[in-house]
């Protein structure tokens, strides 16, 4: 059996050295290169090729970068001068349009009240004069007829005109408000004045009867009238009401002071 000898054994150290610098001398060793002028090979370490003379350092020419930037500058700076009338071009544009479309909603208002202030105008008449002797209510109430009779004409020449719509078949008039006082004082013939609300009715239907009274309702178109009882004045509004809840008129103008509640009990 042999005995290995100390003085024998293998360095481990020496070993890593001797790999250390193994692998300095590969990193520093000369390496084969090309000559880019004539492709030559080159082992040698100078900067000239000894074929053609060309050098062999590599040059990267200076301020390349540089340029570029002073190229991209210009360019940026000229699509920022288009982009800048161009954008402000455009909100001109949309805020012009907001212009125009409250000019023409603007006007569209305007026509429609000058509409509504035409078709709501007060029309006067006159009824029948009270004659001596005669009875105040059985007087109130002839008036009350004249008046649909003069209001069923007012909304047939409307409709041949091409303002409202469908066939006129005649008028009724109620005194409003329908309230007690309202009622008691169209029995009083003391009354000076009295309101009606009034329905030019293109059809009318049994409504449900109200505490044992038969009623009519009525399709049509709504009036405003006043009587002067004592002089047998009439005057009476063509009335467009407001729109209802969640809707929206495009105008709305009130009904003249002639048709509205008269001073009075009436």
């Amino acid at each position: 059996m042999a005995v290995e000898h100390p003085d024998e054994r293998e360095d481990p150290w020496e070993s890593a050295r001797a790999a250390q610098r193994d692998d300095v001398h590969a990193v520093l060793a000369p390496r084969d290169r090309r000559c880019p002028a004539c492709g030559a090979p080159q082992r040698a370490g100078g900067r000239k090729c000894p074929s053609c003379g060309a050098d062999l350092t590599a040059r990267f020419e200076r301020g390349r970068n540089r340029r570029k930037l002073l190229y991209a500058v210009p360019v940026v700076l000229l699509l920022a001068a288009i982009a800048v009338p161009v954008v402000n071009s455009t909100r001109d544009d949309a805020a012009g349009e907001r212009t125009q479309a409250d000019k023409r909603q603007e006007a569209l208002e305007a026509g429609e009240r000058a509409r509504l202030t035409h078709d709501s105008r007060p029309i006067r008449a006159d009824g029948p004069p009270l004659r001596a002797g005669t009875d105040p209510l059985a007087h109130r109430a002839t008036l009350v007829r004249r008046a649909e009779k003069l209001i069923t004409a007012d909304a047939r020449e409307r409709s041949h005109g091409g303002t409202i719509k469908g066939e006129i078949k005649g008028t009724s008039c109620t005194p409003y408000p329908n309230v007690d006082a309202r009622r008691a004082a169209e029995r009083d013939p003391a009354t000076p004045a009295g309101r009606y609300d009034c329905v030019a009715y293109t059809s009318k239907f049994e409504a449900p009867e109200l505490e044992g009274t038969k009623r009519t309702g009525y399709f049509g178109y709504p009036y405003w009238l006043v009587i002067d009882y004592p002089s047998s004045k009439l005057v009476w509004c063509k009335v467009t009401p407001r729109a209802g809840e969640g809707g929206r008129s495009l105008a709305y103008v009130p009904v003249p002071e002639p048709c509205r509640d008269p001073a009075g009990p009436g």
